[in-house]
């Protein structure tokens, strides 16, 4: 049976074996050539049959993350089921409470109709349209929420709906299927993005989730197997310092490296926006808005305005006066004039070339609208996520090919990674390991080294970061010292 696509039109008399055969040769030939097309531009472009050579050979320390999962600790995340469906039926009562009063029956936090019904029909609350790709509905999902906040009666109905979305969403991860021998898996994606960022989620076997989204609150039940310790490795402040590094070469702007130089970014950023009234780390942890200190303002807007979010957005996401957004972002661009140039650089590049390279030569194609803003932010982000994560993934490579007799790599998550090396073997883990996170970028006019530190423990939880402490998580991780003489406790001494 042979046919030409060429000649066939709508009037082509075919029988359903015949359409079906014809469909699905065709699905098969445009894939092919289309896998043709793109080999020949990778073998005739060295620097892009790298990248790709690179992601491939990616598969081998994923497959044996994949294979491996998380050691579970059976008892704390019992105890934690426990605590929170206790938590969200204390929670459930109070908001049926609620809507028993008002409108005679209880509420399903869950359900937009339930939602809808309740708040515009029955509490007469006027209906809030949002935009979705265009086209403007009645809406009840968070921004929606947010905005009917706003009306006094509403406001504790809103919040207790919010703490019922958080506790379910956290149960549900806490209730994943952790396999018949303790552990919990998922499965990385190493192809998952356009940046190279991986993606995450259940495991091929349909147990675990997505480990690369777990909440701080929740990693206390992920552990090293016995006889084993955790090591954390985090890159310190990476999208930011390629973003400086990234003024240097194309502007000769250092006033963003050095701001990570000198000390706090966060810190630094909040003295040059407030000079008056922010002077050490001390007074920039002061409120300034709500529940905002200067540093988390400082943080939080400076991350966004490296993006080129708006101040508008940014007063709408952060709850703030658009007025402080825009005082922060003028502040922000007079201390460092290259962020400004570099996203019109990049505005430039997707609209003559619709084409974008990083750092470390990984190439993407913008498809959408060259002039659209939400391309262009895509395409600023592009280079520093890109970069980031090709550097952590080049870490975790070296760490799997040189180390695989000292360490068991368990996860990836962006910016970090884990892995696991037996009790009694740290000195000589981390003074192999240090050597292999120096990556370097060197080029004739700046050179980058993105700092990285390490942190040991026996779960996965840090010491220091809410709600853990030392007291309540002394095997957590903890900055990696010589000193550290910490010893793992019993099972029986832990549950007591």
């Amino acid at each position: 049976m042979k046919f030409d696509s060429g000649t066939l039109t709508e009037q082509t008399k075919l029988s359903p074996l015949e359409a079906d055969s014809i469909y699905n040769a065709l699905d098969c030939c445009i894939t092919f050539e289309v896998f043709e097309e793109l080999h020949r531009q990778i073998r005739t472009r060295p620097q892009h049959q790298q990248v790709y050579d690179f992601s491939r050979g990616l598969q081998a320390p994923a497959l044996d993350m994949m294979q491996r999962g998380w050691k579970i600790d059976a008892y704390e995340r019992g105890k934690n089921i426990d605590l929170l469906t206790k938590r969200l039926n204390r929670l459930q009562h109070l908001l049926d409470s609620y809507a028993t009063a008002i409108w005679g029956k209880p509420l399903n936090a869950k359900s937009p109709d339930q939602l809808k019904a309740f708040f515009y029909r029955t509490m007469e609350i006027p209906a809030v349209e949002l935009s979705f790709r265009g086209v403007r509905r009645v809406s009840v999902n968070r921004e929606a929420l947010e905005k009917i906040s706003n009306y006094f009666y509403a406001l504790p109905i809103v919040k207790i709906i919010f703490e019922i979305r958080k506790t379910s969403k956290l149960l549900s991860v806490l209730k994943a299927e952790v396999d018949s021998d303790g552990r919990m898996r998922t499965s990385y994606n190493i192809a998952g993005t356009e940046t190279g960022r991986w993606s995450s989620s259940q495991s091929v076997w349909g147990s675990g989730t997505n480990l690369q989204n777990i909440t701080p609150e929740l990693r206390r039940m992920f552990i090293a197997d016995p006889g084993w310790k955790l090591c954390h490795i985090d890159l310190e402040q990476a999208e930011s310092r390629v973003v400086g590094f990234i003024l240097e070469l194309l502007f000769e702007d250092n006033s963003y490296t050095k701001a990570h130089e000198t000390g706090d970014l966060h810190t630094t950023n909040a003295c040059l926006i407030w000079p008056d009234l922010v002077s050490d780390r001390d007074s920039a942890e002061k409120p300034y808005y709500f529940q905002y200190s200067y540093r988390d303002m400082a943080k939080r807007c400076g991350h966004a305005t490296n993006y080129d979010v708006s101040a508008w957005t940014l007063s709408r996401h952060l709850h703030i006066p658009i007025a402080i957004a825009e005082d922060f972002q003028r502040a922000y661009h007079r201390a460092y004039p290259g962020i400004k140039k570099w996203h019109t650089y990049c505005a430039g590049q997707v609209q003559m070339h619709s084409v974008m390279q990083t750092l470390l030569g990984r190439l993407r194609h913008f498809f959408g609208r060259p002039g659209d803003a939400a391309v262009i932010r895509e395409a600023i982000a592009y280079n520093p996520q890109s970069t980031v994560a090709d550097i952590l993934n080049i870490i975790l490579y070296l760490i799997w090919r040189y180390m695989r007799e000292l360490v068991q790599l368990l996860g990836q998550t962006h910016d970090s990674l884990d892995f696991q090396y037996r009790e009694g073997t740290e000195q000589e883990v981390i003074e192999r390991l240090r050597p292999l996170t120096k990556i370097t970028i060197e080029t004739p006019r700046a050179s980058l080294t993105i700092p990285v530190e390490i942190k040991t423990g026996w779960n996965w939880a840090e010491q220091n970061r809410p709600p853990f402490t030392p007291q309540n998580n002394p095997e957590g991780l903890r900055k990696y010292s010589p000193d550290d003489n910490r010893v793992r406790p019993t099972n029986l001494e832990r549950l007591v």
